[in-house]
C-alpha cells in the first residue's frame, strides 16, 4: 500500500513537470531539438519511477521478512516458556512417572446375610477391600512391587506385599525375588467371592527369597521364608519349598496350568499360625513342624474354565500344636469350581458353581463341606457386581463339630483399575 501511494505520487509530480515543461516549450515555438530532449528528460524520469519502485519493493519485502523472523522468534520463546513452566509445576512430571510405574487397586463393597451354625442370622454392610498396588520398573533388569490393602473382616490397613525381583524373563530364563511376598506354594484361584479353604490352609505370606527359572512355559522355584519354631519365633529362615508349574495358552482354544508345590513347615501358613498356641508375648508357638503339599491345575476352553487345587500337611501335627479328635490333626482341603460365561443384554456374564470340602480342619475354624453359586456381571469396563450363596456343612459332633448347616449371600460391587 506505502509502495502503491508513493509511485502515484512520484509519477504525478513527474508527468505534472513534463507538462508544464511541454507547455512552455509550445508555447515559445520550441524547436524539434528540443522536444526530443523535452522527451528523453521523461524517459528518464520514468525509468528513475521504475528504479525508485523497485527499490520500494524490496524495503516492503525486507520489512515483512523482518517481521515474520520476529514472530518466529517470539513464538519459539513463547514455547521454551511454556516447557519451563510446566517442568517448574510439574506438569509432565506425572506423565513420565507413567512411563515406569503401574498403578493398580481394588475397591469391594459388600451387602453380607449369613446364618451361624446355632441359628443365628446377622447382615451387614460393609467396605470388605481396598488394595494399591504399585509396580515400579525404571530399568529393564529390576522391577519392585508394593501392595497396600485395608481387610474389612480385620478392619485394618497394613502392607501386604512388598518385594523387588532380579530378572529380565525375555532375554534371560533365570530370576531372583526377595521382599514380603506369598509364597509360590499354590495357586488359590477361584471364581467364588470367598477366599477357597485351600488358601486357607496354604498360604504362606512372609519375609520371602525366591530363586527362579522359567522358560517355555515352565517355571521352577526354589524358595526359603521366616517360619514359626517351637521358640514362637517367626522371625528365623526356618521354611523352605520347591514349586513346578506349567502353564499352556492359545489364542483361541484350550489354556491350561498344571502346578505342584511342597514346603517343610506348613504351620507358616497364616491361618495355621493363628490356630497354633501362644506364648506370654502372643507369638505362635510350634512342637515340630509338619510338611505340606499342593497340586492345582486351571483349564478353560470356549467359554468354559474350571479349576481344581489340593492343599494338605503331610504328616500330623502334634496333639498341642493342632489338635482334632484328641489327637493330632492333619488337614487338607480341596476345592473344585466350574464356570461358564455368556453375553446377556451386552453385559458380560459368568455362571459360577464350586464345592470346597476339609479333612481334620475343625481346628482352623473350617466346615466340612461348602457348596457355592455364583453370577457376576460386568457392568462398565472395571466394574462388576456378583451374587453368591453359599452352604457350609460342619462336622460331625462326634468330630467336635456341631452337626448343623450354615449359609452366607453376598451380593459385591468391585471396580478394579
Amino acid at each position: 500500500m506505502l509502495k502503491k501511494k508513493l509511485s502515484r505520487a512520484v509519477l504525478g509530480m513527474l508527468f505534472g513537470s513534463c507538462c508544464l515543461n511541454a507547455g512552455g516549450a509550445l508555447a515559445a515555438g520550441a524547436s524539434e531539438t528540443e522536444l526530443r530532449e523535452l522527451k528523453a528528460q521523461v524517459q528518464d524520469l520514468r525509468q528513475r519511477n521504475e528504479g525508485l519502485s523497485h527499490r520500494l519493493e524490496g524495503m516492503e519485502r525486507s520489512v515483512g521478512e523482518g517481521l515474520a523472523r520476529q514472530n518466529a522468534r517470539i513464538l519459539e520463546q513463547g514455547k521454551v516458556l511454556n516447557e519451563q513452566a510446566e517442568a517448574s509445576t510439574g506438569g509432565d512430571m506425572i506423565g513420565q512417572l507413567s512411563k515406569y510405574v503401574r498403578l493398580s487397586g481394588l475397591i469391594e463393597g459388600d451387602l453380607v446375610f449369613s446364618g451361624d451354625y446355632a441359628g443365628g442370622d446377622t447382615s451387614e454392610i460393609t467396605l470388605s477391600t481396598v488394595e494399591l498396588g504399585f509396580d515400579v520398573a525404571l530399568a529393564d533388569w529390576v522391577n519392585a512391587f508394593t501392595l497396600l490393602k485395608y481387610d474389612g473382616d480385620e478392619d485394618d490397613f497394613f502392607l501386604d506385599e512388598a518385594y523387588m525381583t532380579l530378572g529380565k524373563t525375555e532375554a534371560s530364563p533365570v530370576f531372583f525375588t526377595i521382599g514380603k511376598m506369598v509364597a509360590p506354594f499354590g495357586d488359590y484361584s477361584t471364581i467364588m467371592l470367598q477366599d477357597p479353604f485351600t488358601q486357607t490352609l496354604g498360604e504362606i505370606n512372609e519375609g520371602t527369597v525366591v530363586l527362579g527359572y522359567t522358560a517355555h512355559g515352565m517355571t521352577a522355584s526354589a524358595f526359603a521364608y521366616n517360619g514359626v519354631d517351637e521358640l514362637g519365633n517367626d522371625e528365623r529362615i526356618n521354611g523352605f519349598g520347591l514349586a513346578l508349574r506349567y502353564d499352556y495358552e492359545q489364542e483361541e482354544g484350550l489354556n491350561f496350568s498344571l502346578g505342584a508345590g511342597w514346603v517343610n513347615n506348613l504351620a507358616s501358613a497364616d491361618a495355621v499360625s493363628d490356630a497354633l498356641p501362644r506364648t506370654e508375648k502372643d507369638e505362635a508357638q510350634l512342637i515340630d513342624a509338619v510338611a505340606g503339599l499342593n497340586l492345582h491345575a486351571v483349564a478353560s476352553y470356549a467359554n468354559f474354565a474350571a479349576l481344581v487345587e489340593y492343599s494338605a500337611a503331610l504328616d500330623s501335627f502334634h496333639a498341642d500344636d493342632l489338635a482334632f479328635n484328641g489327637s493330632g490333626a492333619q488337614p487338607a482341603a480341596i476345592n473344585g469350581e466350574l464356570a461358564y460365561s455368556t453375553a446377556i443384554q451386552g453385559f458380560d456374564t459368568v455362571f459360577a458353581l464350586g464345592l470346597q470340602k476339609t479333612w481334620e480342619s475343625l481346628g482352623l475354624e473350617l466346615p466340612e463341606l461348602r457348596y457355592s453359586a455364583a453370577i457376576s456381571v460386568a457392568i462398565f469396563e472395571g466394574a462388576s457386581v456378583t451374587l453368591e450363596y453359599f452352604l457350609d456343612e460342619d462336622y460331625e459332633v462326634s468330630d467336635g463339630g456341631s452337626g448343623e448347616d450354615g449359609y452366607g449371600f453376598t451380593t459385591r460391587l468391585a471396580y478394579e483399575f
